[in-house]
Protein backbone atom coordinates (compact mmCIF):
# COMPACT_ATOMS: atom_id res chain seq x y z
CA UNK A 1 0.00 0.00 0.00
CA UNK A 2 2.93 2.31 -0.58
CA UNK A 3 1.99 5.59 -2.17
CA UNK A 4 4.35 8.38 -1.12
CA UNK A 5 2.06 11.10 -2.48
CA UNK A 6 2.52 13.90 -0.02
CA UNK A 7 0.36 16.31 -1.96
CA UNK A 8 -1.64 17.43 1.04
CA UNK A 9 -0.21 18.59 4.34
CA UNK A 10 -2.07 19.65 7.44
CA UNK A 11 -1.10 23.15 8.54
CA UNK A 12 -0.12 23.64 12.18
CA UNK A 13 -2.98 24.52 14.53
CA UNK A 14 -3.13 25.82 18.05
CA UNK A 15 -2.96 23.24 20.82
CA UNK A 16 -5.08 25.35 23.13
CA UNK A 17 -8.79 25.07 23.72
CA UNK A 18 -11.34 27.30 25.38
CA UNK A 19 -12.59 24.48 27.60
CA UNK A 20 -10.31 23.05 30.33
CA UNK A 21 -12.10 19.69 29.95
CA UNK A 22 -11.18 19.36 26.30
CA UNK A 23 -7.69 18.95 24.94
CA UNK A 24 -6.28 18.29 21.49
CA UNK A 25 -4.58 14.91 21.21
CA UNK A 26 -2.16 14.01 18.42
CA UNK A 27 -1.32 10.46 17.37
CA UNK A 28 1.47 9.98 14.81
CA UNK A 29 3.20 6.91 13.45
CA UNK A 30 3.86 4.67 10.46
CA UNK A 31 1.42 2.50 8.57
CA UNK A 32 0.90 1.09 5.07
CA UNK A 33 4.38 2.10 3.95
CA UNK A 34 3.80 5.74 4.87
CA UNK A 35 3.06 7.97 7.88
CA UNK A 36 -0.08 9.08 9.64
CA UNK A 37 -1.07 12.07 11.77
CA UNK A 38 -4.36 12.15 13.63
CA UNK A 39 -5.52 15.15 15.67
CA UNK A 40 -8.73 15.25 17.69
CA UNK A 41 -10.29 17.24 20.50
CA UNK A 42 -10.84 14.78 23.32
CA UNK A 43 -12.76 15.16 26.59
CA UNK A 44 -10.19 15.26 29.42
CA UNK A 45 -7.44 14.60 26.87
CA UNK A 46 -8.17 10.88 26.58
CA UNK A 47 -5.71 9.28 24.13
CA UNK A 48 -7.15 6.69 21.76
CA UNK A 49 -3.83 5.47 20.32
CA UNK A 50 -4.61 1.84 21.19
CA UNK A 51 -7.90 2.02 19.30
CA UNK A 52 -6.16 3.50 16.27
CA UNK A 53 -3.43 0.85 16.36
CA UNK A 54 -6.08 -1.88 16.38
CA UNK A 55 -7.82 -0.39 13.33
CA UNK A 56 -4.57 -0.03 11.38
CA UNK A 57 -3.63 -3.64 12.18
CA UNK A 58 -7.03 -4.93 11.07
CA UNK A 59 -6.73 -3.11 7.74
CA UNK A 60 -3.25 -4.51 7.15
CA UNK A 61 -4.36 -8.07 7.89
CA UNK A 62 -7.11 -7.68 5.31
CA UNK A 63 -5.66 -5.49 2.54
CA UNK A 64 -1.85 -5.38 2.67
CA UNK A 65 -0.06 -7.20 -0.15
CA UNK A 66 3.12 -6.85 1.91
CA UNK A 67 1.80 -9.16 4.64
CA UNK A 68 2.07 -12.80 3.61
CA UNK A 69 -0.94 -13.97 5.63
CA UNK A 70 -3.30 -11.10 4.81
CA UNK A 71 -6.59 -11.88 3.10
CA UNK A 72 -5.56 -10.14 -0.12
CA UNK A 73 -2.24 -12.03 -0.27
CA UNK A 74 -4.07 -15.35 0.14
CA UNK A 75 -6.53 -14.39 -2.60
CA UNK A 76 -3.65 -13.48 -4.91
CA UNK A 77 -2.18 -16.95 -4.27
CA UNK A 78 -5.58 -18.52 -5.04
CA UNK A 79 -6.02 -19.87 -1.52
CA UNK A 80 -9.51 -20.59 -0.24
CA UNK A 81 -10.22 -17.70 2.12
CA UNK A 82 -13.37 -16.00 3.39
CA UNK A 83 -13.23 -12.23 3.01
CA UNK A 84 -14.00 -9.95 5.97
CA UNK A 85 -16.13 -6.81 6.17
CA UNK A 86 -13.09 -4.59 5.53
CA UNK A 87 -12.26 -6.37 2.28
CA UNK A 88 -15.92 -6.39 1.25
CA UNK A 89 -16.34 -2.63 1.68
CA UNK A 90 -13.20 -1.78 -0.27
CA UNK A 91 -13.96 -4.32 -2.99
CA UNK A 92 -17.47 -2.92 -3.52
CA UNK A 93 -16.25 0.67 -3.74
CA UNK A 94 -13.39 -0.33 -6.05
CA UNK A 95 -15.78 -2.00 -8.48
CA UNK A 96 -18.21 0.93 -8.26
CA UNK A 97 -15.49 3.41 -9.27
CA UNK A 98 -14.17 1.00 -11.90
CA UNK A 99 -17.62 0.81 -13.49
CA UNK A 100 -18.22 4.56 -13.32
CA UNK A 101 -14.82 5.37 -14.86
CA UNK A 102 -14.96 2.66 -17.52
CA UNK A 103 -11.95 0.87 -16.08
CA UNK A 104 -9.69 3.87 -15.59
CA UNK A 105 -9.58 2.69 -11.99
CA UNK A 106 -9.04 -1.06 -11.78
CA UNK A 107 -8.26 -3.10 -8.63
CA UNK A 108 -6.88 -6.00 -10.70
CA UNK A 109 -3.89 -3.94 -11.76
CA UNK A 110 -1.48 -5.79 -9.42
CA UNK A 111 0.43 -7.68 -12.16
CA UNK A 112 1.11 -4.41 -13.98
CA UNK A 113 2.15 -2.62 -10.78
CA UNK A 114 4.62 -5.44 -10.13
CA UNK A 115 5.84 -5.45 -13.73
CA UNK A 116 6.85 -1.81 -13.53
CA UNK A 117 8.43 -2.19 -10.09
CA UNK A 118 5.88 -0.41 -7.89
CA UNK A 119 4.30 -3.44 -6.21
CA UNK A 120 5.01 -6.20 -3.73
CA UNK A 121 7.29 -8.04 -6.17
CA UNK A 122 9.12 -6.72 -9.21
CA UNK A 123 9.06 -8.74 -12.42
CA UNK A 124 12.46 -9.06 -14.05
CA UNK A 125 13.34 -9.36 -17.74
CA UNK A 126 10.65 -6.96 -18.90
CA UNK A 127 9.52 -7.35 -22.49
CA UNK A 128 6.41 -6.78 -24.60
CA UNK A 129 5.45 -10.46 -24.68
CA UNK A 130 5.46 -10.71 -20.91
CA UNK A 131 3.43 -7.50 -20.62
CA UNK A 132 0.91 -8.83 -23.15
CA UNK A 133 0.60 -12.06 -21.14
CA UNK A 134 0.00 -10.16 -17.90
CA UNK A 135 -2.66 -7.99 -19.52
CA UNK A 136 -4.79 -11.10 -20.05
CA UNK A 137 -5.31 -11.32 -16.29
CA UNK A 138 -6.21 -7.63 -15.80
CA UNK A 139 -9.81 -6.46 -15.80
CA UNK A 140 -12.24 -5.62 -13.03
CA UNK A 141 -15.02 -7.56 -14.75
CA UNK A 142 -13.01 -10.75 -14.28
CA UNK A 143 -13.59 -10.82 -10.50
CA UNK A 144 -16.71 -11.08 -8.36
CA UNK A 145 -17.88 -12.15 -4.90
CA UNK A 146 -19.94 -15.24 -4.16
CA UNK A 147 -20.66 -16.58 -0.68
CA UNK A 148 -17.95 -14.35 0.85
CA UNK A 149 -15.32 -15.67 -1.56
CA UNK A 150 -13.57 -13.93 -4.46
CA UNK A 151 -14.31 -15.61 -7.78
CA UNK A 152 -11.77 -15.17 -10.59
CA UNK A 153 -12.29 -15.89 -14.28
CA UNK A 154 -8.52 -16.06 -14.67
CA UNK A 155 -6.49 -17.65 -11.85
CA UNK A 156 -3.60 -15.30 -12.65
CA UNK A 157 -5.69 -12.24 -11.73
CA UNK A 158 -4.33 -10.44 -8.68
CA UNK A 159 -5.81 -7.58 -6.67
CA UNK A 160 -4.09 -4.39 -5.51
CA UNK A 161 -6.01 -1.89 -3.36
CA UNK A 162 -3.06 0.53 -3.11
CA UNK A 163 -5.01 3.37 -4.71
CA UNK A 164 -7.97 3.13 -2.34
CA UNK A 165 -6.84 1.53 0.95
CA UNK A 166 -5.39 4.62 2.60
CA UNK A 167 -8.56 6.58 1.91
CA UNK A 168 -10.62 3.73 3.32
CA UNK A 169 -8.47 3.62 6.46
CA UNK A 170 -9.04 7.34 6.98
CA UNK A 171 -12.81 6.75 6.78
CA UNK A 172 -12.60 3.80 9.16
CA UNK A 173 -10.69 5.75 11.81
CA UNK A 174 -13.16 8.62 11.42
CA UNK A 175 -16.11 6.28 11.89
CA UNK A 176 -14.58 4.98 15.12
CA UNK A 177 -13.92 8.48 16.48
CA UNK A 178 -17.52 9.44 15.73
CA UNK A 179 -18.76 6.27 17.44
CA UNK A 180 -16.94 7.10 20.69
CA UNK A 181 -18.16 10.70 20.64
CA UNK A 182 -15.22 12.56 19.06
CA UNK A 183 -16.73 15.13 16.70
CA UNK A 184 -13.75 17.39 15.95
CA UNK A 185 -10.82 15.69 14.23
CA UNK A 186 -8.38 15.66 11.33
CA UNK A 187 -7.14 12.28 10.11
CA UNK A 188 -4.26 12.12 7.63
CA UNK A 189 -2.74 8.91 6.28
CA UNK A 190 -0.19 9.13 3.48
CA UNK A 191 -1.56 12.48 2.36
CA UNK A 192 -5.21 11.38 2.24
CA UNK A 193 -7.34 12.97 4.92
CA UNK A 194 -10.68 13.74 6.44
CA UNK A 195 -11.64 16.77 8.53
CA UNK A 196 -14.67 16.86 10.79
CA UNK A 197 -16.02 19.66 12.95
CA UNK A 198 -13.62 22.43 13.96
CA UNK A 199 -10.02 22.67 15.12
CA UNK A 200 -8.85 23.76 18.56
CA UNK A 201 -9.41 27.42 17.65
CA UNK A 202 -13.01 26.58 16.72
CA UNK A 203 -12.34 27.28 13.06
CA UNK A 204 -12.45 25.06 9.97
CA UNK A 205 -9.34 22.95 9.46
CA UNK A 206 -6.67 24.57 7.22
CA UNK A 207 -5.17 22.24 4.63
CA UNK A 208 -2.27 23.01 2.31
CA UNK A 209 -2.03 21.41 -1.14
CA UNK A 210 1.52 21.03 -2.43
CA UNK A 211 2.74 22.32 -5.77
CA UNK A 212 3.45 19.53 -8.30
CA UNK A 213 7.24 19.53 -8.15
CA UNK A 214 9.73 16.76 -7.41
CA UNK A 215 11.25 18.74 -4.54
CA UNK A 216 9.28 20.49 -1.81
CA UNK A 217 9.67 24.20 -2.43
CA UNK A 218 9.99 27.02 0.10
CA UNK A 219 6.66 28.39 -1.12
CA UNK A 220 5.26 24.90 -1.31
CA UNK A 221 1.52 25.37 -1.49
CA UNK A 222 -0.50 25.49 -4.67
CA UNK A 223 -3.56 26.25 -2.59
CA UNK A 224 -4.76 26.43 1.00
CA UNK A 225 -8.32 25.47 1.79
CA UNK A 226 -10.43 25.61 4.94
CA UNK A 227 -12.83 22.73 5.35
CA UNK A 228 -15.13 20.95 7.78
CA UNK A 229 -16.84 17.59 7.31
CA UNK A 230 -14.97 16.77 4.10
CA UNK A 231 -12.52 14.17 2.86
CA UNK A 232 -9.64 15.08 0.57
CA UNK A 233 -7.32 12.89 -1.51
CA UNK A 234 -4.69 13.58 -4.15
CA UNK A 235 -2.79 11.81 -6.87
CA UNK A 236 0.21 12.77 -8.99
CA UNK A 237 3.34 11.32 -10.55
CA UNK A 238 6.02 13.88 -9.86
CA UNK A 239 7.42 12.38 -6.61
CA UNK A 240 6.93 8.66 -7.18
CA UNK A 241 8.61 7.14 -10.19
CA UNK A 242 11.20 4.55 -11.18
CA UNK A 243 14.29 5.17 -13.28
CA UNK A 244 15.46 2.43 -15.67
CA UNK A 245 19.14 1.84 -14.89
CA UNK A 246 19.95 1.02 -18.52
CA UNK A 247 17.99 3.67 -20.41
CA UNK A 248 17.58 6.35 -17.73
CA UNK A 249 13.87 6.59 -18.59
CA UNK A 250 11.45 7.56 -15.81
CA UNK A 251 8.36 5.44 -15.25
CA UNK A 252 5.43 7.15 -13.51
CA UNK A 253 3.78 5.09 -10.77
CA UNK A 254 0.27 5.64 -12.18
CA UNK A 255 -0.37 2.91 -14.75
CA UNK A 256 -3.14 2.92 -17.31
CA UNK A 257 -5.03 -0.37 -16.78
CA UNK A 258 -6.19 -0.32 -20.41
CA UNK A 259 -2.72 -0.09 -21.98
CA UNK A 260 -0.60 -1.61 -19.25
CA UNK A 261 2.00 1.15 -19.37
CA UNK A 262 2.75 4.14 -17.10
CA UNK A 263 0.99 7.38 -17.90
CA UNK A 264 2.31 10.02 -20.23
CA UNK A 265 0.13 13.03 -19.51
CA UNK A 266 0.19 16.77 -19.02
CA UNK A 267 -1.95 16.34 -15.91
CA UNK A 268 0.43 16.91 -13.01
CA UNK A 269 -1.83 16.47 -10.02
CA UNK A 270 -5.44 15.99 -8.98
CA UNK A 271 -7.06 16.77 -5.63
CA UNK A 272 -10.55 15.46 -4.88
CA UNK A 273 -12.89 16.72 -2.16
CA UNK A 274 -16.04 14.80 -1.21
CA UNK A 275 -17.68 12.97 1.71
CA UNK A 276 -15.83 9.64 1.49
CA UNK A 277 -12.04 9.55 1.56
CA UNK A 278 -12.10 6.07 0.05
CA UNK A 279 -14.06 7.38 -2.92
CA UNK A 280 -11.85 10.47 -3.22
CA UNK A 281 -8.71 8.30 -3.14
CA UNK A 282 -9.92 6.05 -5.96
CA UNK A 283 -11.21 8.95 -8.07
CA UNK A 284 -7.93 10.85 -7.79
CA UNK A 285 -6.17 7.89 -9.42
CA UNK A 286 -8.91 7.40 -12.00
CA UNK A 287 -8.84 11.08 -13.01
CA UNK A 288 -5.08 10.91 -13.62
CA UNK A 289 -5.76 8.11 -16.11
CA UNK A 290 -8.85 9.75 -17.63
CA UNK A 291 -7.23 13.14 -18.21
CA UNK A 292 -8.66 16.59 -17.69
CA UNK A 293 -11.50 16.77 -20.21
CA UNK A 294 -13.02 13.36 -19.45
CA UNK A 295 -12.71 14.03 -15.73
CA UNK A 296 -14.51 17.36 -16.13
CA UNK A 297 -17.40 15.54 -17.79
CA UNK A 298 -17.53 13.07 -14.90
CA UNK A 299 -17.70 15.96 -12.44
CA UNK A 300 -20.64 17.50 -14.31
CA UNK A 301 -22.55 14.28 -13.64
CA UNK A 302 -21.45 14.18 -9.99
CA UNK A 303 -21.98 17.65 -8.47
CA UNK A 304 -21.33 16.26 -4.97
CA UNK A 305 -17.64 15.90 -5.90
CA UNK A 306 -15.22 18.83 -6.15
CA UNK A 307 -11.73 18.84 -7.60
CA UNK A 308 -8.61 20.84 -8.34
CA UNK A 309 -6.50 19.90 -11.39
CA UNK A 310 -2.97 21.14 -12.06
CA UNK A 311 -1.67 20.60 -15.59
CA UNK A 312 0.89 21.97 -18.05
CA UNK A 313 0.45 23.45 -21.51
CA UNK A 314 2.66 23.04 -24.59
CA UNK A 315 5.03 25.72 -23.23
CA UNK A 316 5.49 23.86 -19.96
CA UNK A 317 3.53 26.46 -18.01
CA UNK A 318 1.40 25.34 -15.08
CA UNK A 319 -2.33 25.90 -15.31
CA UNK A 320 -5.21 24.84 -13.10
CA UNK A 321 -8.88 24.01 -13.30
CA UNK A 322 -11.15 23.80 -10.28
CA UNK A 323 -14.80 23.28 -9.54
CA UNK A 324 -16.85 26.03 -7.94
CA UNK A 325 -17.06 24.15 -4.67
CA UNK A 326 -13.29 23.87 -4.45
CA UNK A 327 -12.83 27.54 -5.21
CA UNK A 328 -15.33 28.45 -2.47
CA UNK A 329 -13.22 26.81 0.27
CA UNK A 330 -9.90 28.23 -0.95
CA UNK A 331 -8.28 30.96 1.14
CA UNK A 332 -5.07 31.05 -0.91
CA UNK A 333 -4.06 30.05 -4.43
CA UNK A 334 -0.72 30.57 -6.18
CA UNK A 335 -2.44 31.09 -9.54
Amino acid sequence: MMKYLFLISALLISCGDSSPNKKIVTNIGNTQGTTYSIKYISPHGINYQNDIDSILKAVDLSLSTYINESIISKINRNENVIIDSIFMRVFEMALKIANETNGSFDPTIAPLVNFWGFGFEEISNKNENKLFYLMQSVGYKKISIKDSHIIKENPNTQIDFNAIAQGFTVDLVGEHLQKIGIKNYMIEIGGELKCNGLNAEEKPWSIGIDKPSEEIQKERYQAIIEVSDKAIASSGNYRHFKVDEETGMKYAHTINPKTGVPLQTNLLGVTIMTESCMEADALATAFMVMGLETSKQYLKNHPEIDALFIYSNSKGEWLQYQTEGFENVSVYQSM
